[in-house]
């Protein structure tokens, strides 16, 4: 059939892609959303799951004029408006659930079937689950199970086929039916995202059965392309048909669906499309669609789960703060006692050189050269008792002359230390004043995202924020500490990944005159 065809097409299009190496996808302003919130097209379904908490709406309105007059449909010249608003949230990390209601209306004369007038049209109640599938793979599987309720007063395009079956026409048929249907759907994706642009394919095939007398069930099949051009912008075609499971032919309704969405960051979406026919037409004269419907929606979606998730990471940067600032505060005690087991070591020598002074001068050099000795001795034990109590980060930068600020957060954007940050620094700027003949670099990095005259900007300022704020700690750092941003130029990661994003993003501390160094590891 022409219709299967079509759909082939489209599958033969990703086939390339399925067989190369998969790309993690990072569509950061997540997936566009079908007239019921889950992810999909108009009316293609993806098979990319909504995640824990998130929470879908979509308003959708869909408008087209009658042509030509038959049998079942409205009169010529109806203008013919319908919408739906639907709502979807994720159970979990696999399983959505969503709900839909649509209505109608009708401008025109006399003579349509329905007459003209507004009404309820189908409710939607159903569900959709996802298969787990490793993150780095571009395919995804999911089904859909849905239960459409008759609740229109009316149905829109009523004609039947040529063995009086009444047929499964019109663009708006599912929206307005008067009996109730059930439908299973399967649904497969493939996603190919780079970091900032992508292709989606979304494949469906599935059955509504209905409850209504002698309506034999339908055959459902979609496909379609969604190219991100940019992470906002979402361009997309679909190709859409229904036809009777036991009888098909080739006058059911097919048509395809040009899409443009417009997605912002804080959760809001616009779409408007159009569907064109690619029906022909039956043997009697009459059509299954109209020739052409336009479209449009708008979305918005929510993170309900977001508090929870943000309360969670910063307890556990609190608890790991904690936990820093009691190894030092027991680490600085053991120092405490070691200097004043030091201090009594050398009084003790210090006496009973002058002891024996008095009591043999003629042993006076030789007395004072073995209490040098062990003077000597005993600092050269205390300063390796005192090296083996230092800290990792202490470790870490006298040995390398480099020290990752690991515990250190800015905003997004900002140049601004969060608060929870500053314990940390607290105790950093604390550690350093034992080391004065260093002289130290504060460097700030940035991974690739943006414009590299702006991350140079953004480098430096949170590199200068985190000198100023040490200064204020420890005014003894004036002229031993200096600031520098290098923005993207100093990558520890690749910036293609989230993970190697996140290394980059850092702020680190850089011995500049390593050759010190050596006068703290004898």
């Amino acid at each position: 059939m022409d219709r299967m065809k079509l759909l082939l097409c489209l599958r033969a299009l990703a086939l390339p892609l399925l067989l190369s190496q998969g790309v993690k996808s990072q569509d950061t302003l997540g997936p566009t959303t079908n007239p019921y919130g889950t992810a999909g097209m108009s009316q293609v379904v993806s098979a990319e799951p909504l995640g824990a908490g998130r929470l879908n709406f979509q308003f959708r309105g869909n408008y087209y004029q009658q042509q030509d007059a038959f049998q079942g449909t409205p009169a010529k010249g109806d203008k013919i408006t319908t919408a739906t608003l639907g709502g979807a949230l994720g159970l979990n990390s696999y399983i959505d659930g969503f709900v839909g209601i649509a209505a109608y209306n009708i401008q025109g004369g006399a003579g349509s079937a329905p007459p003209p007038g507004s009404g309820v049209g189908t409710t939607v109640l159903g569900a959709q689950g996802s298969l787990p599938m490793p993150e780095d793979q571009p395919i995804r599987l999911g089904m859909q199970v849905a239960t459409l309720f008759g609740t229109a007063g009316n149905q829109i395009n009523t004609m039947t086929t040529l063995d009086g079956n009444q047929g499964a026409y019109g663009y708006n048929y599912l929206e307005t039916r008067k009996f109730t249907d059930l439908s299973a759907k399967l649904e497969q994706s493939l996603i190919f995202m780079g970091r900032s642009m992508g292709v989606k394919f979304h494949f469906n095939e599935g059955i509504i059965s209905s409850f209504q007398h002698d309506k034999s069930d339908l055959l459902v099949t979609g496909a379609g392309v969604q190219y991100v051009v940019v992470q906002p912008l979402v361009l997309g075609v679909e190709v859409n048909d229904r036809t009777f499971l036991d009888k098909p032919v080739n006058t059911d309704p097919l048509w395809a669906s040009p899409s443009l969405t417009y997605r912002t960051p804080v959760g809001l979406s616009i779409e408007l499309g159009g569907d064109a026919s690619l029906s022909k037409n039956r043997v009697d004269g009459s059509r299954t669609l109209e020739p052409w419907r336009a479209f449009g929606a708008v979305s918005l979606s929510f993170d309900t789960q977001a508090g929870d998730r943000r309360r969670q990471a910063e307890k556990a940067q609190r608890d790991s703060l904690d936990r820093l600032a009691l190894e030092e505060q027991a680490r600085l005690a053991q120092m405490s006692r070691d200097s004043v087991i030091m201090a009594d070591a050398v009084n003790e020598a210090r006496q009973k050189a002058v002891n024996d002074s008095l009591q043999e001068k003629s042993r006076e050099d030789s007395v004072a050269l073995f209490a040098s000795q062990q003077s000597l001795q005993a600092s050269q034990e205390n300063l390796a008792e005192e090296i083996s109590k230092r800290s990792e980060a202490e470790k870490q930068l006298l040995s390398t002359g480099l020290l990752l600020l690991d515990a250190v957060y800015f905003e997004s954007g900002k140049t601004e230390i969060s608060i929870n940050s500053k314990p940390y620094l607290n105790i950093i700027a604390k550690m350093l004043t034992k080391y004065p003949k260093l002289q130290i670099e504060v460097s700030g990095h940035t991974d690739s995202t943006g414009g590299a005259d702006y991350n140079m900007r953004l480098s430096q300022g949170r590199a200068e924020a985190v000198m100023q704020y040490m200064l204020e700690v420890a005014p003894d750092f004036q002229g031993r500490l200096s600031a520098k941003g290098y923005g993207a130029t100093r990558p520890k990661a690749s910036n293609s990944t989230p993970e190697g994003r996140k290394l980059n993003r850092r702020t680190e501390l850089e011995v500049l005159n390593k050759d010190a160094l050596k006068e703290y590891n004898p």
